[in-house]
C-alpha cells in the first residue's frame, strides 16, 4: 500500500512540475545582450553614412560631422533594441513566471525584471544623448556645440523630435527607478505596460507621422513598432530564459510562438501598409529608400522562416524535456536577424522616400500636396452631411482593427464555452458585438473622416467613444465569459489569461478606479480638463492627438460604466441605490459642460481649425456651439439605456436574492423563520420596566385624565403600585 501511494505521488509531481531540461550548465546571457545591441547600432550607423550624405547636401544642411552623422542612427537603433529587451524582460516577468506565495517574484521573474531594469536604464540615457544629437543633426553643427546645456532648451523648443527622445528618456526612467525599488509580482504588468508605452513618442515624429495619407502611416506604424517589440523583446528576454535553464520553458515557448505569429502578420500587414505610402513598385530596386524596403523586406522573411523551424523542431525538442540547447542557438541567429533588421529599420527612417512620395510638393506629373493633406493626411471635399455620411469612409487601422479583434476574440472564447457545454446569455453577445461595430462605425465612416476637421463632428464622436460604446461593451461581460470559458491553471500549472484576469479585477488599483467617487471623477473632470485648458490645442494639432483623446474617452467611460451597470464582478461591490445615486450626481456636470461649450466666445484650437482650409466656409463658433449642444443632449440617449439597465440589475438581484433564501429556507425547513418567531414570542412574554404599563398604552382606551397622559408610564406604573 505504502509503495503504491509513493507511485501515485511521483506521478502526480511528474504530471504537475514543469519539464526540466537535460542541460545541466547554468549560462549568462548579457554578452550576448551586448552583442545584438552592437550589431543593430554599427549597421544603422554605416548606413546613414552610406545613404544619408546626399540627401543632407540636397537640403543644403551642413555637415554635422561624423560622430552625428554616425552615432545618431547608432544611438538610437542601439537605444531601440535595449527598450525591446525591457519590454520582452517585463512581459516574461509578469506573463512567463510563477509569483510567490506572498506575491513576490521568483528566481526566474525577479531575474528576467532585473534585465528589463538595466535595460530601460540604457533605454532612457540613450534617449537623453540624443537630444543633442538631433539638434546637430538638423542644424549641421557638430555635437561639441549642441551638447552643452544651454543648447538642450533650444533642442526642446524648435525640434519635436528632440521633445519626444524628452518623454522616451521620462516613460523609461520611471519604469528603472520603479523597478528597482519592489520585487512584487503585481507590478511587473504595470511596469511592462509603461516601458512598451516609452517607445510611442517615436511614432509621433516618425517620416510616417506627416505628408500625405499620415493617418494611415502613423496608425499602422504604431501597430508595427508594438508588435516589433513584442516579437524581438520577447525572443531576446527567452534567449537568457532557456540559458539560465528556467523553469516552464515548454509553457512559456508556446505563449511567445503564438505572439511571434501574430506579430509577423501584424508587421507584414503594417510594413506593406508603410511601403506603399512612401514608395512605388518601380523604387525597389531604382531608389535608396526602395531598395532598403526590399532588404527589410527580406529579412522579415528570414525570421518568419526561423519561427516555423522553432514550431517544428526546437519546441518539440523542448516539449520532450531533452534540451533547450537547440533552442537558444537558433534563437541568437534569429534575433541577430532581428538587430540587422531594426538597423535598417532606423536609417531607412533617416532616408528620404522618393521625391514623388515625399511630404514637399508632388513632384512631376502630381498634385501639390495641400494643406489639409498635411494636417489631416485626406483632403475633404463636401461639408459633413448625409451626403458624406455614404460616401465618405475611410478605414482607421488603429481603431478599426481593434474593433475587429475585440468581436474575433470574445466569439473565440464564446466558442470554448459552447465546446465545455457552458451557457451564455444572447443579450451580452448582442452588446459586445454592438459595441465593436459602433466602434468600428465610429472611427471608420465620416463621423471618423470629419472628426478631426470639425468640433461639432468631434463632439458627436466624443460622446459615441465616452458613453455610447463603453455601455455597449460592459453590458457584453468580457471579463465574466472569459473566466467561464478559459481553464484554470491550478494550483501547480503557470497562471494564463484567466489568472491575470483575477489579479485585474482584485487589486488595490481597481479597488481604488472602480470607487464611485473616483470613478464619477474621472469620468467628469475629463471633460473639463481636456477642453478648458489649453491641452486641447496642443492635441488637436497632431494625429497622434486625436489617437489619445479617443482612447482615453474609451477607458474612462468603460471604467465609469463598469461600475455603475458592468456585468463583470467589480472590486468594490456597490449596491444599485449607490448606483444610481452616481450616476444622477454626475449628469449636471455634464450639463454644464455642455452649456459653457454654447455659451463661449473663444474658438477652442482656433489656430488649427483655420490651417485646415477647408473648401467650404465654416463659422468656427457657431460650429463649437453645434458640439456643446451635442454634449449637452447626448448625454440623455445613454442615459435612459444606463438607467433601464440599472433597474433590469436590480430587479435580477432582488430575485437572486430571493431565489437564494428560498433554496436555504428549503434545505434547514424555515429555520431561520422559526427562530425569528421563537424571539418574537419570548419578547411578547417579557415583563419589564414600563412593560405592562407600554402594553397598557397600545391596548387600553386612552382619555385626557389617563396617568400616561399625566405623566411618563414609569411614574405612572409606580403611583398605581402606591
Amino acid at each position: 500500500m505504502v509503495a503504491k501511494l509513493r507511485a501515485m505521488t511521483a506521478t502526480t509531481k511528474a504530471e504537475t512540475s514543469p519539464p526540466v531540461s537535460k542541460d545541466k550548465k547554468v549560462r549568462k546571457s548579457a554578452g550576448w545582450y551586448v552583442v545584438f545591441v552592437l550589431i543593430g547600432g554599427v549597421l544603422a550607423g554605416l548606413l546613414s553614412m552610406a545613404f544619408n550624405m546626399d540627401s543632407r547636401a540636397t537640403l543644403g544642411i551642413p555637415d554635422p560631422g561624423t560622430i552625428t552623422t554616425f552615432g545618431f542612427p547608432f544611438a538610437k537603433a542601439a537605444g531601440e533594441l535595449l527598450a525591446c529587451l525591457g519590454v520582452g524582460s517585463f512581459m516574461l516577468a509578469a506573463f512567463g513566471t510563477k509569483q510567490r506565495a506572498d506575491g513576490t517574484l521568483g528566481l526566474d521573474g525577479y531575474t528576467a525584471s532585473r534585465t528589463g531594469m538595466w535595460a530601460m536604464l540604457g533605454w532612457g540615457l540613450m534617449a537623453l544623448m540624443e537630444i543633442p544629437l538631433v539638434l546637430s543633426d538638423v542644424s549641421g553643427q557638430p555635437l561639441s556645440t549642441t551638447i552643452q546645456l544651454s543648447n538642450w532648451a533650444v533642442s526642446l523648443e524648435q525640434t519635436k523630435e528632440g521633445l519626444a527622445w524628452l518623454w522616451v528618456a521620462i516613460f523609461a526612467g520611471i519604469v528603472a527607478l520603479g523597478s528597482s525599488l519592489t520585487r512584487k509580482w503585481i507590478w511587473q504588468p504595470v511596469f511592462f505596460a509603461i516601458s512598451l508605452v516609452s517607445m510611442m513618442p517615436l511614432a509621433v515624429v516618425s517620416h510616417n507621422a506627416s505628408g500625405g495619407a499620415h493617418d494611415y502611416g502613423t496608425n499602422s506604424y504604431i501597430w508595427h513598432l508594438t508588435f516589433t517589440v513584442f516579437w524581438v523583446g520577447g525572443l531576446m528576454a527567452l534567449v537568457g530564459h532557456a540559458r539560465r535553464r528556467g523553469e516552464w520553458m515548454p509553457e512559456v515557448v508556446k505563449r511567445y510562438s503564438f505572439v511571434a505569429l501574430v506579430a509577423f502578420i501584424a508587421m507584414s500587414a503594417s510594413g506593406f501598409i508603410n511601403a506603399a505610402i512612401n514608395i512605388d513598385w518601380s523604387d525597389l530596386v531604382s531608389n535608396n529608400y526602395g531598395i532598403m524596403v526590399l532588404v527589410k523586406a527580406v529579412l522579415t522573411i528570414l525570421l518568419g522562416l526561423c519561427g516555423y523551424v522553432h514550431r517544428k523542431i526546437t519546441i518539440p525538442e523542448i516539449e520532450r524535456a531533452q534540451s533547450n540547447r537547440p533552442f537558444w542557438r537558433l534563437a541568437i541567429v534569429e534575433v541577430i536577424i532581428m538587430a540587422l533588421t531594426i538597423g535598417v529599420a532606423v536609417a531607412l527612417g533617416r532616408t528620404p522616400p522618393p521625391p514623388n512620395f515625399s511630404e514637399q510638393a508632388g513632384g512631376e506629373g502630381l498634385p501639390s500636396i495641400t494643406q489639409m493633406q498635411v494636417k489631416l493626411g485626406y483632403n475633404l471635399e463636401i461639408p459633413f452631411g448625409w451626403e458624406a455620411m455614404f460616401t465618405q469612409w475611410r478605414f482607421d487601422i488603429f481603431f478599426g482593427s481593434a474593433a475587429i479583434i475585440a468581436a474575433w476574440i470574445y466569439l473565440y472564447w464564446l466558442y470554448l464555452l459552447k465546446k465545455r457545454g457552458g451557457t451564455w446569455p444572447l443579450s451580452n453577445t448582442l452588446w459586445w458585438l454592438a459595441g465593436c461595430a459602433t466602434l468600428l462605425f465610429t472611427s471608420c465612416s465620416a463621423l471618423g473622416v470629419y472628426m478631426p476637421a470639425l468640433f461639432s463632428v468631434h463632439m458627436i464622436a466624443h460622446m459615441l467613444y465616452s458613453m455610447g460604446i463603453p455601455v455597449m461593451l460592459v453590458l457584453g461581460g468580457p471579463v465574466t465569459l472569459a473566466l467561464r470559458a478559459l481553464k484554470p491553471a491550478g494550483r501547480d500549472g503557470l497562471p494564463g489569461i484567466r489568472e491575470w484576469l483575477v489579479v485585474f479585477i482584485n487589486n488595490p488599483v481597481s479597488r481604488f478606479l472602480t470607487h464611485p467617487v473616483v470613478a464619477t471623477v474621472q469620468f467628469v473632470a475629463g471633460f473639463y480638463l481636456l477642453y478648458m485648458t489649453p491641452i486641447y490645442d496642443f492635441l488637436a494639432d497632431e494625429h497622434a492627438g486625436h489617437v489619445f483623446m479617443n482612447i482615453h474617452f474609451l477607458i474612462s467611460g468603460y471604467i465609469f460604466y463598469w461600475v455603475i451597470i458592468g456585468v463583470d464582478a467589480a472590486p468594490q461591490q456597490i449596491e444599485p441605490s449607490v448606483k444610481l445615486v452616481t450616476l444622477m450626481g454626475s449628469l449636471p456636470f455634464h450639463a454644464w459642460f455642455g452649456i459653457s461649450l454654447m455659451q463661449s466666445q473663444q474658438v477652442l484650437a482656433e489656430t488649427y481649425y483655420a490651417s485646415l482650409d477647408l473648401p467650404w466656409a465654416v463659422n468656427l463658433l457657431e460650429d463649437q456651439n453645434v458640439g456643446g449642444a451635442v454634449a449637452w443632449a447626448a448625454g440623455e440617449v445613454p442615459l435612459y439605456i444606463v438607467t433601464v439597465a440599472l433597474f433590469v440589475q436590480w430587479r435580477r438581484s432582488d430575485e437572486k436574492d430571493a431565489a437564494r433564501y428560498d433554496r436555504v429556507a428549503d434545505r434547514n425547513n424555515d429555520e431561520e423563520l422559526a427562530a425569528y418567531n421563537e424571539m418574537l414570542a419570548r419578547m411578547s412574554q417579557q415583563v419589564g420596566v414600563g412593560g405592562e404599563d407600554e402594553r397598557d398604552y397600545y391596548t387600553s382606551e386612552v382619555d385626557a385624565q389617563h396617568p400616561v397622559h399625566m405623566d411618563n408610564p414609569i411614574d405612572a406604573s409606580k403611583r398605581r403600585g402606591r
